[in-house]
């Protein structure tokens, strides 16, 4: 029997017949404005109140934005541990005055180098994760993290060491990552949703006047999932799926 690790998500749970299985790495994939950071996020408070600590580690925004934008669905930050790898970045400084500077918070480690050091990544996730005894983590995300490197090639190569990592914690792992615009496949290197677990796909699509949101799981190795596009919202607490929803049905 493969374990489960319950979502908290509404709806997300019953498609995919109980949770992520544990330990697994998800890819997260979805356009702007579909609630993959909103997904990644309630996965880790909703992992605290079952008594898994969880990481958040961005490499775009700053820490005390991320806290300040979620703050919007009342939840307690408190107990996640965000981690911000952020190079700084300046059109009136000179390279040559960069130093580095790490900031800190209740909850936050805020790491600004001069020049973005994938081992200055590693060591700081592990040692986070060690430290804390985290069981879940969320990576955002995979084209922030993609720019730092000058070719396709090494981009995989990082990818791949990034989900190695991550399987040897022993974390149940979300990873977020842009679906290409022009509809072409789920991930932005084509080798993504190969090396993961599992794959979710989020979408927000124009229905005549308005948008809707759905949900779909792609792939997820050993357990059963939903085969359909659902309904999802993102409310006043976070995000709602509807598995008996169909993004695609005629109310909708």
């Amino acid at each position: 029997m493969i374990e489960k690790v319950e979502t908290g998500i509404p709806g997300l749970d019953e498609m995919l017949e109980g949770g992520f299985p544990r330990g697994y790495t998800m890819l997260i994939s979805g356009g702007p404005g579909t609630g993959k950071s909103t997904l990644a996020m309630q996965f880790l408070i909703n992992g605290v109140a079952r008594g898994e600590a969880g990481i958040y580690v961005t490499f775009e925004e700053r820490p005390r934005d991320i806290i300040r934008n979620f703050s919007q669905y009342g939840w307690d930050l408190s107990k996640i541990f965000i981690i911000g790898i952020v190079t700084k970045k300046s059109s009136f400084v000179p390279p040559a005055d960069y130093v580095d500077e790490i900031r800190q918070g209740g909850n936050y480690r805020e790491y600004i180098p001069k020049k973005f050091s994938i081992d200055l990544m590693r060591d700081v996730i592990v040692e986070e994760v060690k430290k804390r005894n985290a069981k879940r983590i969320a990576i955002d995300s995979l084209p922030a993290l993609a720019l730092h490197f000058d070719s396709n090639t090494k981009i995989r190569e990082e990818i791949l060491g990034l989900v190695n990592m991550l399987s040897e914690l022993d974390c149940t792992s979300l990873i977020l990552t842009e679906m290409p615009m022009e509809g072409r496949g789920v991930s932005r290197y084509g080798i993504e949703e190969f090396l993961v677990h599992g794959v979710i796909a989020l979408y927000n699509i124009r229905k005549g006047s308005e948008r809707v949101r759905g949900l779909e799981v792609l792939k997820m190795r050993g357990t059963r999932h939903s085969k359909k596009i659902c309904l999802m919202e993102i409310g006043a607490s976070g995000i709602e799926v509807y598995p008996n929803e169909s993004l695609y049905s005629e109310e909708y």
